[in-house]
């Protein structure tokens, strides 16, 4: 599965919408501190903070959490793998 890229996400959509910090912190209520966190992966946002981060942000969850509908070749092979170690038990 995809790690959960979340901060480094906002900071890229924060910075494509040119605004700062402060700004998307005002938007979204929190303080900036915060938004500092997110973005260095020191913290996650609470999932209550996810739908308004979007809205600031101009993106859907799927982006936000970087979801993708379908999986990666290595991650197949990944979870083959998992289930024929489980079916040696």
């Amino acid at each position: 599965m995809n790690k959960l890229n979340i901060g480094k996400t906002i900071l890229q959509l924060r910075k494509e919408k040119n605004i700062t910090q402060e700004q998307l912190a005002i938007m979204v209520g929190v303080s900036a501190g915060a938004v500092s966190k997110w973005e260095t992966g020191n913290s996650t946002p609470d999932i209550s903070l996810l739908a308004p981060l979007a809205r600031a942000l101009n993106t859907s969850l799927d982006i936000l959490l970087s979801f993708q509908q379908e999986l990666l070749e290595t991650e197949v092979v990944n979870i083959k793998q998992k289930l024929t170690q489980g079916l040696r038990i």
